[in-house]
């Protein structure tokens, strides 16, 4: 699959099963500059560590958190028993070492079926009873007011290009998520 950060675009292989995890790397002699491996967790994990036992080729560790932010990037060294952990990680990339992934960087990675994990359907229904739309996991809907409010911020801050819009915009983002974050559901 092709995933995107640091301003690089990637060819990883995807390890989901616990047994594609514990393989990752291991035994292998070369590693093209654009591929790497990427581990996909369930559920965020508390804890989770990596060594580099049997693998041959230096990498980077790059620990990344459920927003998708590199939070902590470790330096494996071939056939080290050193453990490298971290704390609160959803992904883990592989690249080769020297990679320029730093931490605050975003992974972005095209969501297929290697990278859905357990997601939810939602439907939303109609005044007619029927489903409008279908919603996988995470995704939110708007009220058309607050739509039409962000897409105002949104438009402002693509023209200006100036940090106090994109912040501003940001700002209003959270507030609406907040807001429907901590609002008693409602069934109509």
């Amino acid at each position: 699959m092709k995933i995107e950060i640091g301003g690089n675009e990637y060819n990883v292989k995807v390890a989901k099963t616990e047994e594609e995890q514990i393989e990752g790397l291991q035994n292998v002699k070369e590693l093209p500059k654009d591929e790497g491996m990427l581990f996909i967790y369930e559920e965020v994990e508390p804890e989770t560590s990596f060594w580099m036992k049997d693998t041959l080729i230096p990498l980077d560790i790059i620990f990344i958190n459920e927003e998708g932010e590199v939070i902590s990037i470790a330096q494996g060294e071939p056939n080290s028993e050193e453990l490298h952990t971290e704390h609160d990680v959803k992904y883990v990339l592989e690249v080769n070492k020297d990679s320029g992934i730093e931490e605050g960087d975003m992974l972005e990675l095209e969501e297929d079926e290697n990278t859905k994990v357990n997601k939810t359907k939602m439907l939303v229904i109609g005044s007619d009873g029927k489903p409008q739309m279908e919603l996988e996991g995470n995704e939110r809907i708007f009220s058309r007011k607050n739509t039409k409010t962000l897409i105002t911020i949104a438009k402002r801050a693509y023209r200006t290009k100036l940090d106090r819009d994109y912040k501003f915009l940001g700002t209003k983002l959270f507030k609406f998520l907040d807001k429907q974050d901590t609002t008693e559901p409602e069934y109509v």
